[in-house]
């Protein structure tokens, strides 16, 4: 794993635009690696239409060897559920998904925090904006002094 890429260091020589790019492409790839429907644009439908049959083999080899394990943490909240459910007599008791969508690069965080290609987001709970640091999230009732 490359530390300093992890962190989001030594990427200056990249304009922003070129840095969001290159993560709506590698967030669409996890995506589509999941099972999860993508968000693609004209540039990035091409490449896409091209990974989809890899992208195919690499979801059905997820899914078989996913088919039941969880993390330790998901584990515990698996068997607090089934426990907690148990006496309410379902059919079939809600089970956490197996397969996850993880943050594991510096910045898909901040680009799944804002709509697409906005650097702005307005709501009737909350205000959210691109700063440099990241993302600035305002909520309406917030009532801490800054």
């Amino acid at each position: 794993m490359d530390k300093l890429r992890a962190l989001g260091l030594g990427s200056d020589h990249q304009d922003r635009h070129s840095i969001s790019q290159q993560l709506h492409l590698y967030i669409n790839l996890k995506l589509a690696s999941c099972g999860q429907p993508t968000c693609n644009d004209a540039e990035s439908a091409v490449f896409m239409d091209t990974a989809q049959d890899l992208l195919n083999s690499y979801l059905e080899k997820n899914r078989q060897l996913a088919g039941s394990s969880l993390y330790p943490a998901d584990r515990r909240i698996q068997n607090f559920l089934e426990r907690y459910l148990a006496d309410l007599g379902l059919d079939k008791i809600p089970t956490l998904p197996t397969m996850t969508f993880e943050l594991d690069r510096h910045g898909v965080a901040r680009e799944l925090s804002l709509p697409l290609g906005a650097d702005e987001f307005k709501s009737e709970i909350v205000s959210s904006y691109r700063v440099k640091q990241g993302v600035l999230h305002n909520p309406a009732s917030d009532r801490r002094t800054t």
